[in-house]
C-alpha cells in the first residue's frame, strides 16, 4: 500500500508549471475531449461563442462543487494538479475578457453599434470606461499568474504526505475491512478468494474478496462490482438453493474509484449502518 504521497516523478525547477495540467488532461475523459473537438471542429459564430462562454461558467461552478467535498483531494500532489490546471482556467479567463473587449470593438469597428468616448472624472462611468476596466482586470490576472503559478504547483507537488492509498481493489478491500475492524462495533470478516499476491486487476469487478459487517441481527456485505463500490444487506437478499444470496437493491457508495481513500468508503459504509439502525 502507498502510505507516502511524496511525488516520485517530481517536478524539475524548469518544468513548466502548466505540466501537470497537460498531463492530466491528456489522461482524462469525455469531459475534457469534447471540449477538444468543439475547438478542432471550428467555433466561428455567435452560437459558438455564447455556448462556450455558458460550459466555461457552468465548468467552473462545477470545479467548485467538486473541490467543496470533503473527499476532493486526497494528497499534496492532487492538489498541485488541481492548482496547475485552476491557474491555467484563470489565465484563459483573463484572455477572454480582453477578448471580449475586442469582439466589442469590431462590432463597432463594422458600423454596427456605436461606443461612447470613455467619461470624465466628474461622469458616471460608462461602456467604454468598463472596457477598458476588464483590460485592467486581464493585466492584473496574469500578474498574479505570473507572480504564484509557478510557485503554487511546485511546492505542492513535492509536499509529503501520508494519505494510505492502495495500489489496486484488492488493497483497497483489505483496507476497508481494516479501518472497519477499528471503528465498528460489530464483527467484521475479510472474506478472500485469491492467494496474497495473486489478484490480477480486471475489468471493474474486483478481485472477488469482500468485507461481511454484523450490526446487531444485521448483516452487511462490502465489495466492489460493476466498476463501482457497495453495501448489500443480508435483509434485502434471497438466498438460493446454493447457499449463494441475490439483491434486488444495492447501496452504491459516493466513489466509484477503485483505489479510493479508504476511509471515504468506511465512512460511507458505517453511515450506511447508522441509517438501518434508525
Amino acid at each position: 500500500m502507498l502510505t507516502n504521497q511524496t511525488s516520485t516523478t517530481g517536478l524539475e525547477d524548469d518544468t513548466r508549471w502548466t505540466a501537470l495540467y497537460e498531463r492530466a488532461a491528456e489522461e482524462s475523459g469525455e469531459y475534457v475531449s469534447e471540449v477538444r473537438r468543439a475547438v478542432e471542429y471550428g467555433l466561428r459564430d455567435p452560437e459558438d461563442s455564447v455556448e462556450m462562454a455558458c460550459a466555461a461558467a457552468e465548468t467552473t461552478e462545477a470545479v467548485v462543487t467538486a473541490l467543496s467535498d470533503p473527499w476532493s483531494l486526497y494528497t499534496p500532489q492532487d492538489a498541485a494538479t488541481v492548482a496547475s490546471a485552476v491557474f491555467v482556467q484563470l489565465q484563459y479567463s483573463a484572455d477572454a475578457l480582453d477578448e471580449l473587449g475586442r469582439a466589442v470593438e469590431r462590432i463597432a469597428e463594422r458600423g454596427e453599434t456605436r461606443l461612447p468616448v470613455r467619461a470624465d472624472a466628474e461622469q458616471t462611468a460608462n461602456l467604454a470606461d468598463a472596457l477598458e476596466s476588464l483590460r485592467a482586470v486581464s493585466d492584473t490576472i496574469h500578474g498574479l499568474v505570473t507572480r504564484h503559478a509557478s510557485t503554487t504547483v511546485h511546492d505542492l507537488h513535492i509536499t509529503p504526505g501520508s494519505a494510505p492509498l492502495p495500489n489496486d481493489h484488492h488493497e483497497t478491500v483489505v483496507a476497508v475491512a481494516r479501518l472497519l475492524t477499528e471503528q465498528h462495533e460489530g464483527a467484521v470478516t475479510l472474506n478472500t478468494l485469491h492467494e496474497e499476491g495473486a489478484y490480477k486487476p480486471d475489468d471493474g469487478f474486483g478481485c472477488g474478496c469482500d468485507v461481511t459487517i454484523r450490526s446487531g441481527s444485521e448483516k452487511y456485505n462490502f465489495h466492489r462490482g460493476n466498476s463501482k463500490w457497495v453495501v448489500n444487506r443480508d435483509s434485502d437478499g434471497l438466498e438460493l438453493l446454493d447457499g449463494s444470496m441475490i439483491y434486488d437493491t444495492e447501496m452504491t457508495l459516493s466513489t466509484a474509484l477503485g483505489t479510493a481513500h479508504p476511509q471515504q468508503l468506511v465512512d460511507d459504509v458505517l453511515r450506511i449502518i447508522s441509517v438501518g439502525r434508525s
